[in-house]
Formats: C-alpha cells, structure tokens, sequence
C-alpha cells in the first residue's frame, strides 16, 4: 500500500504504525518513501508530534516547489535583436558569462541592461545560485549599507534583530549592482574594499564575513564624467570596469522594431492583432527616447485602444513634439544649466508629470530627478 500510494500520490506524507516492526522492515518502508515508521504500543504525544512534522514537511515541500517555479520563470527571459550592432553585445556577453570578473553595463533607461545582467548570470555555470539585484537608487543612503551587507542587532534604532544583507545572499552567485552612479561616496568606499578581498562587515559589526560572489554593476551614465566631477571613485570606477558591456539605443537600432513589437504582442497574449503599415511607419520615424521599455509601453497601449484585429497609428498616441521645442535654444549660445531645465520642464509637461515615466525617458532616478525639480524651482 506504501508502495502504490506514494506513486499516485507523491506528495502524501505517510507514517507507518506496525505491532510487528523489524529493523529491516523499517529500512525498507524508509526507502519506499515513509516519512517515519513506529512499533507498538506507541506514545500518543510522540504519534502527535510526528503528525505535525510530517505537516511541516510536506508545507516545506510546496514552498520549496513554488520557489523552484518562480526561479524557473526568472531564468525564462529572452533578449531580441538581429541588428549587427546588438549582435556584436550578445556574443561578448556569451564569452564573458563564464568568467568571475567584474562587468560594467552602460546605457540608457530601458534598454535591457537588467537583461544582459541576467545573461551573464543564466549563461554561466553559476545559474543554478542566487542571482540578486540591489537598485542604489531606490533606497535612502542609510538604509543602503544595511541593505546591501545587513546589520546586528542593536546596530541602529529599529534594528531589532540580526539581518543578513545582500551580498551574503547572493553568495557563490551574481550581485547586480543596478543604477550604480546614484551610490553614495561613503558607501562606495567599502564596496570597493569588497570588490577588492571578497570580505565585508556587517553595520554595527566587528566581524569580518568573507563571501564569493561575482559583481555586475549597470548605469545609464557617463561614469568617466562622473568620475571627472568627483560624483565617483576613480579606484572604483576601474575596479568594475574590468569588461564593459554598451547596450545601444533602439533608436540605433531599429531593424529590430519588428521582431521586438511581434515579442510584445504575443507576450500580451493578443497575438490575433496586428499591426497596421501606418502605425509600423510611425514606429520606425520615432526615436524612443525610453527605448525598448517604451516601446512596450506603446505597443501596450495600442493594444489596448485598437478597435478590431489592427492597430493603427492613432491607437499608439505618440507623444509629438512641436518644431519649435525640438530646436532648443538653436542658435542661441546658453550654458548647459539652462538646457537641462528646458528639457527637463518639456519632458514633465508632456508625461503630464508623471515623474516616474519622466525619469525613465530622461535616464535619471526619481531621487534624482525630484533633485532637479527642486533645483530649478519647477512647478506642475
């Protein structure tokens, strides 16, 4: 009966209750899959207790299928480009994959630079350990350090308990150090130490924890100027930028457009519909400046304000600029201050200030951004 069960119902906990155990017996329930096996007369709190880790068991069982499923939906992700140019970022990243150097993505907001991370991660031999992600910018700077190495307890008020950080999670595995040029100098400072012994402290620690992990950094900007304004350690910079990997625009390549729209049109499963030669021609005299992220976005909406089985043009409300604001200040000798508030005041005005969509097409952090906002005394 063990035998059958445990082939029609695998997940059944069974616990076997005999008058006429035998060492050899027990041994052989055990290899058919028991979770226990007791002899007559038996205890009725040690029966209880059995019950309730048998329970226990099989509830760890489920948590630990569902994280293989959600792990296996992680690794399922696809980088699409035929372009030369695209090709060429591809195969480097094939090659460098296997390697544990640490790799620098640079490239504008929403051009995939999280993907390739990915790929460097699911294309080597470490794709079966933790592939984690840290956004510097998403996190206030006290909180990062504690994030990213943890802290003890009592290390801070509201530290009430140990927490183990980022970089210990991700160990024997890939650490994606996303939006780079918005961590703090202080902190910058002891990655590179970690970059540089594998070894880290915890906030509030005296104990050194040593891990191995491979670092892969991305940012969408310009590091050597940020390096020239002193916003970025110098020593850091070099530490990390031992590959490099420049994810181009899709305004540079936009041979791609149709193997891109198709992918996100079967993705929303609304495969039924179809782009119409308008709308096609419209896409490919656009120049994106959220890239890949915002074509998503546009097919998006196409899809979902087309009548029918076509998407036309209108359905994609591209966002137009009038001739006047796309020659800004042209001809007209103004510092660069000026240019950036201008610019910056057009892009919120035209995502009626929706500051997350504006920092995303402006390839800046919303901190950043509310920054800018405050500075130049913008107002919606």
């Amino acid at each position: 009966m063990l035998k059958e069960t445990k082939i029609m119902a695998s997940e059944t906990e069974i616990v076997m209750l005999t008058g006429h155990g035998t060492i050899e017996t027990a041994i052989e329930a055990m290899k058919l899959g028991a979770f226990d096996y007791l002899t007559k007369p038996y205890n009725l709190s040690e029966l209880e207790l059995i019950i309730k880790k048998a329970e226990e068991n099989k509830q760890l069982k489920a948590k630990n299928d569902s994280m293989k499923k959600i792990i296996k939906q992680q690794n399922q992700f696809m980088i699409i480009g035929e372009s030369l140019i695209f090709k060429e970022v591809i195969d480097l990243t094939r090659r460098i994959a296997d390697s544990a150097v640490p790799v620098l993505i640079e490239g504008e907001s929403g051009t995939g630079k999280e993907l390739f991370a990915k790929a460097l991660h699911y294309w080597s031999r470490r794709s079966e350990e933790p592939f984690v992600a840290v956004n510097s910018g998403a996190l206030p700077e006290q909180l990062l350090e504690s994030e990213l190495f943890g802290h003890v307890r009592g290390a801070f008020t509201g530290a009430n308990q140990e927490k183990k950080g980022l970089v210990e999670a991700a160990d024997g595995g890939t650490l994606f150090l996303d939006e780079l040029g918005e961590m703090p100098l202080a902190l910058q400072v002891k990655l590179l130490r970690f970059l540089e012994l594998g070894e880290f402290r915890r906030v509030g620690d005296v104990r050194e924890r040593k891990v191995k992990v491979r670092v892969v950094a991305a940012t969408n900007r310009n590091m050597e100027i940020e390096v020239e304004k002193g916003n970025f350690r110098e020593d850091l910079y070099y530490r990390l930028n031992v590959v490099k990997l420049t994810i181009p625009p899709l305004r540079n390549r936009k041979e791609d457009l149709p193997l891109l729209i198709q992918h996100f049109i079967k993705q929303k499963k609304s495969s039924e519909k179809v782009l119409s030669d308008d709308a096609l021609v419209a896409l490919q005299h656009y120049d994106y400046p959220g890239n890949v992220r915002e074509l998503n976005h546009l097919i998006e909406r196409g899809l979902l304000l087309s009548r029918g089985g076509r998407i036309e043009a209108v359905d994609l409300l591209l966002p137009r600029h009038k001739p006047e604001e796309r020659q800004l200040n042209e001809g007209v000798i103004c510092t660069l201050e000026v240019v950036e508030k201008e610019h910056i005041a057009h892009v919120l005005k035209q995502v009626i200030w929706n500051k997350t969509k504006a920092a995303d097409i402006l390839g800046v952090s919303v901190r950043n951004l509310y920054r800018k906002i405050e500075q130049y005394g913008l107002k919606e």
